[in-house]
Parts: structure tokens; C-alpha cells; sequence
């Protein structure tokens, strides 16, 4: 992985490794540094450790390298692990992808694809971070894999033709994230009986800045036209986003910076309605984001754009499915929502039940351990 456990992404390792693990597969996650972040996610079943402890112990039962090296997506830090990787050990190499790496480089460098896709792949090697993709060398890295895992569909437009992919969609744990005691974790957090809560769970970057402003907008509108309303936040701020004066935002926000994976089923439950941000464009076409599947399990009516799994929702019957989510889209849905209790139930049953049918950690981890198979055992072409 490009960090450890403390990311977004250690979400979905995290589950399907444990997952992989339970059929029969012997598993390690390698991060960067800080190995005993895995702490905040649970019980792991696979071996963790470090980048620069692999080769200084046998990390399998059988005392070998691995035959499987799967990057959790083509970023700069994982790429070049995996090449020194080569130096010691033979194995199939696959990659993950779960978001437009370019549309990200190019809004974490705050300048336009095309001025990015112009540059020569020297000046690309003194702007690109570590933690982020390399147009040349991940492209290159791409093309050379085995297999390509996509976190939704969108994403095979990135791959080239001849290099087997396969849909990967996340889940969530449904017992930790069920429709379970609202009430009890609404009065944990210390918040009036009358206010509407929505709850939002993830870190604020240049790609995103724009949608989570909008939500906190949202939130700020509801208030000054008499409808109490109270964003509980988790995540870090990578960047400012609310613009000079913060107090209006910061007004209506219970901001609980980074909070340990394992505390965030109970923050959710508090919820009335939950909220992701966004329309369909360059980011969000590309992207399945991790906290909507913890939503959907969670039963409370959804509120997202139509656009990666937002485009298999039924509006008004999974989801509350708009074009766009923005300030005043989120002002009307909550509006509509909290003042209809018959769509307010509809929404609550019909997010649990999407989740339950459609998105289930075994299920993906035995696709994936298919896939697996499926791309080893395949005849090679010369």
C-alpha cells in the first residue's frame, strides 16, 4: 500500500486479505512505514510489516517469497517497492486501481491534465511525490502487469486492452455497520434531540475541497432557515477549504478529526441522514467511495451523485440519487427526506438492502481469488 493503515484504502486490504486468508491464501500487507497502524482496523488474519523489512524474515509459512504481488494502485512509493521486490523474488504482479490517478495528479498539483501530459518525463520526476502516480511510470508499470483489479468499471478505460481486469467492488462489515442503536450514539455525542445530524467520514484534498464545502454550505443554509442541523466530521484537512473566515462552517460541525476505523460504525448510526457530495466529472466517475458502502449498511437514507454507483441505484428507492449533490441539492434532499417519514423508511430498508445483495467482502475476495487463478494458470503468449 502507498501509506499504512490510518488510509482509506487500508479499509478494503484490510478486508480482503483477511478474506483471502480465510479461503486458504497466505497473505502479507506491506505499508511504507508505521505497520502497527493496523491497530485501528481490527483483528488482522495476514502478516504486516513494514517496506524495509521484507527479505529480512520469512513472512509464509512455506519460508518463500511471494507468488503474488498485488500494488494497491500504480503510485509512486509502491511502484518502486515493487521493482526492488524483483531483485529478490519471481512472481505475478497485479495492480489496484480505485481512482483517476491523472485527474488526481493534476488536482493535487493544482495544474490541468494537459499541461501535466506535455511535460517531458524529466521535469515529471522532480514535480510527482512519491505518493502519488507517475504518467510515464505508472502508465508503463500498467501495462506490464499480469492482472488489473478497478474498483468500478469506469476504470478499465485506463488499462490497455490486452491486460486482464476484473471489477473489485468494496463493502463494509454489516455487523459493525447495521441499522443497530441510533438514539444511544446520538446522546453519546452530546447533541440536542431536535437537531437533524448528517455524518461525514473522510479527509478533506484539493480532488474533493469543493464537494465538502458544499456540505458544510448545506449545513450552514439549513440552520439560518430554522431547521437545526449538525455535521459530524471525521478526517484530517489536507488543505483549507471553508476560505478565510472558517467560523461559518465551523458553526454547525461536530469536527472530530482522525477517528480510529473501529469508532466510526457507532458515529454513523447517530446519523438521520448520511451525504456524499459530488456530480458525475473526472474525479467521481472514476472513484467508488469507501465510506458509501458503510453507509448503505448502516440503513439510513443516502444522498449521492449519479454517478459511479450513484448510475445502480434506483432514486427514491436505494438512494437518493440526484445529478448533482451540492449545497442547495443537499439543502432540498434533507428537507424532503426528514418531512416524509414514509421516504425516509423506504430509503432506510432500501439502502441496507442494495448493501446486503450487492456488496459483500467474501463474495469480491473469492472473485478475486479466481481472478487470481484464472490469469496464473492462463497459456502464455509469446
Amino acid at each position: 500500500m502507498y501509506h499504512d493503515f490510518t488510509a482509506n484504502s487500508a479499509v478494503h486490504v484490510f478486508h480482503w486479505a483477511n478474506e483471502l486468508s480465510a479461503q486458504g491464501v497466505s497473505c502479507a500487507v506491506a505499508v511504507p512505514d508505521n505497520p502497527k497502524s493496523i491497530s485501528v482496523l481490527g483483528d488482522a488474519r495476514f502478516g504486516v510489516l513494514a517496506f524495509d523489512e521484507l527479505g529480512k524474515e520469512n513472512i509464509f509459512p512455506n519460508g518463500q517469497g511471494p507468488h503474488i504481488v498485488h500494488a494497491w494502485t500504480p503510485r509512486e512509493n509502491v511502484r518502486r517497492f515493487c521493482l526492488r521486490l524483483r531483485e529478490t523474488y519471481s512472481f505475478r504482479q497485479f495492480i489496484h486501481l480505485e481512482d483517476n490517478e491523472w485527474h488526481l495528479l493534476a488536482r493535487m498539483l493544482g495544474s490541468p491534465w494537459k499541461a501535466i501530459a506535455a511535460m517531458t518525463q524529466q521535469a515529471l520526476d522532480s514535480v510527482v511525490p512519491l505518493h502519488l502516480s507517475h504518467p510515464f511510470h505508472g502508465n508503463a508499470f500498467i501495462q506490464s502487469a499480469d492482472g488489473v483489479t478497478v474498483i468500478i468499471d469506469r476504470l478499465r478505460e485506463l488499462v490497455p486492452p490486452n491486460v486482464p481486469t476484473i471489477e473489485l467492488l468494496p463493502s463494509a462489515d454489516g455487523r459493525a455497520f447495521s441499522p443497530g442503536a441510533g438514539r444511544s450514539a446520538r446522546s453519546r455525542l452530546g447533541l440536542p434531540p431536535d437537531t437533524t445530524i448528517l455524518a461525514y467520514t473522510g479527509n478533506v484534498h484539493p480532488a474533493n475541497a469543493s464537494e465538502v464545502r458544499s456540505l458544510y454550505l448545506a449545513v450552514a443554509i439549513l440552520n439560518r432557515e430554522g431547521h437545526p442541523t449538525t455535521l459530524v466530521r471525521t478526517g484530517r484537512d489536507c488543505c483549507p477549504f471553508l476560505g478565510a473566515d472558517e467560523a461559518w462552517g465551523r458553526a454547525h460541525a461536530l469536527e472530530l478529526g482522525y477517528v480510529p476505523h473501529t469508532e466510526i460504525p457507532n458515529l454513523l448510526a447517530a446519523a438521520d441522514i448520511l451525504v456524499q457530495p459530488g456530480r458525475p466529472d473526472a474525479f467521481n466517475d472514476y472513484r467508488f467511495p469507501s465510506k458509501v458502502p458503510e453507509f448503505l449498511a448502516t440503513g439510513r437514507p443516502v444522498v449521492l451523485p449519479a454517478s459511479n454507483i450513484g448510475l445502480r441505484m434506483t432514486h427514491g428507492t436505494d438512494a437518493f440519487v440526484l445529478p448533482k449533490v451540492d449545497a442547495l441539492a443537499i439543502v432540498d434532499a434533507v428537507r424532503q427526506i426528514m418531512g416524509d417519514p414514509v421516504l425516509y423508511q423506504k430509503l432506510s430498508s432500501g439502502a441496507r438492502a442494495f448493501f446486503e445483495q450487492h456488496l459483500n467482502w467474501a463474495k469480491s475476495a473469492h472473485d478475486l481469488r479466481c481472478f487470481y487463478e484464472r490469469v496464473i494458470l492462463a497459456p502464455s503468449v509469446s
